[in-house]
């Protein structure tokens, strides 16, 4: 296949990325960018391309954080977790990366303290994953944009409960700053909070100030803000994360390393440092230095869903399977939906690897056919169910089926297509 489009495709196709950017056509964008990746292009050209597709992914993954956040304020849980997790795939940026982790934390909280969470199908018919990958990053016209103080508190949603009440206590400035940030418009953003008076310039200035420029690519200028932030208050475990992303997506591992050490010298919350030198060992691909650390995090009682993730993989990986489903099963069911007994998702994804307990697995992955009828994932998994059972028949149709779903991500779909049979 990368023969042929080396024939059929050429690098005029560069200008019309370019073009695709500029009109936000940004599902273009993403289309344009795989069939140009094959072509053999030149360093300069290749950064580009890469450059332009980080574009495009950080903003859809930013239409469908929104639209999560606010789907979360309406109680639509199911939906918000469907634009959440796209946002997440879709997203480029550590920066935005991790505001969307948050925002899926944050939804946890909320699932886990309502009082009932149901699906209401009226609310599940009328979206899906595929309506968020448009290229219009407008609202659909049934749905009435939240006013000023509505868009502020979405975008709190996602941070630390205990620093709410310091940014809604800031000047109007700044919180129009912070939003205008937050909806993608950071030049404006930065000018906006450069106009605020010294008084203003406390800790979260300098913190909404180098996630503003990091957004904008400039990683060193982003650090010294970050670390401006901290000098005046060590305890932002916030701004910590934020630098330690931007110094990954830099390449700087041993500068994250020694930044995150010397926090532990001065006794700084062990384990959650110990989770930031895991993810920066992650990046590194040092596997076992990641488990070392995530291990030390989670004892320490650090419960962050990635960092176990992390750790049940690792584990996995090194065919370590018991303490992998110890650590699976740890994860909990609202951060990747649940089927009929509570088994979470990606403890049901292992125990499919393992072909052990395929009838329970089979119910949540149908649970998860019916709570996410467009995330042709979980189709999938019931097809592989299927054939783990011996039910080969029902198994290649399913499979047959699904494979053909647009919406199904690459890597699954070759996954799936291994299994075929003539």
């Amino acid at each position: 296949m990368g023969f042929l489009r080396q024939l059929f495709f050429s690098k005029s196709d560069l200008p019309a990325l370019r073009k695709a950017v500029s009109a936000r056509r940004y599902a273009d964008v993403l289309r344009i960018a795989e069939d140009l990746y094959d072509q053999g292009l030149e360093e300069q050209e290749r950064a580009e391309v890469e450059s332009l597709v980080g574009v495009a992914g950080d903003k859809l993954g930013r239409i469908n954080l929104d639209e999560g956040l606010y789907l979360i304020n309406e109680q639509q849980w199911e939906l918000a977790l469907e634009h959440l997790e796209l946002a997440r795939q879709q997203a480029v940026s550590e920066v935005l990366k991790h505001e969307i982790d948050q925002a899926l934390t944050h939804l946890e909280v909320q699932q886990s303290n309502s009082a009932s969470v149901s699906m209401n199908p009226s609310q599940s018919g009328g979206s899906s994953c595929s309506d968020t990958g448009t290229d219009e990053a407008e609202s659909s016209p049934d749905q009435t944009p939240p006013d000023f103080d509505a868009q502020l508190e979405l975008i709190l949603t996602s941070y630390p409960q205990e620093l709410v009440p310091r940014y809604q206590n800031k000047s109007r400035g700044f919180k129009e700053a912070f939003v205008l940030g937050h909806q993608g418009k950071e030049v404006e953003a930065l000018k906006l909070l450069k106009t605020l008076p010294a008084a203003e310039q406390d800790d979260l200035f300098d913190f909404e100030a180098g996630c503003l420029i990091a957004r904008l690519g400039e990683g060193p200028k982003a650090c010294d803000a970050l670390y401006s932030a901290l000098q005046q208050n060590p305890s932002l475990e916030l701004a910590t994360e934020i630098m330690v992303s931007v110094l990954i997506g830099m390449n700087e591992y041993q500068k994250a390393i020694n930044f995150i050490q010397e926090m532990m010298a001065k006794n700084q919350s062990p384990p959650f440092c110990h989770a930031q030198l895991a993810t920066v060992y992650y990046a590194r691909d040092d596997a076992d230095n990641t488990l070392k650390h995530a291990i030390e995090a989670i004892e320490g009682g650090y419960h962050d869903t990635n960092i176990i993730l992390m750790a049940a993989m690792l584990y996995e990986a090194k065919e370590q399977f018991q303490e992998a489903e110890v650590l699976y099963s740890r994860i909990p069911t609202a951060a990747k939906g649940c089927g009929a007994g509570g088994m979470n998702l990606y403890l049901a994804e292992f125990l499919l690897r393992q072909k052990r307990d395929l009838r329970k697995v089979l119910d949540t992955f149908n649970s998860a056919c019916r709570q996410e009828p467009d995330n042709p994932r979980w189709q999938l998994r019931v097809a592989q169910t299927y054939l783990g059972l011996g039910w080969e028949k029902r198994g290649q149709k399913l499979l047959r089926m699904v494979v053909k779903d647009p919406n199904l991500i690459e890597g699954l779909r070759l996954e799936g297509e291994a299994m075929l049979t003539e």
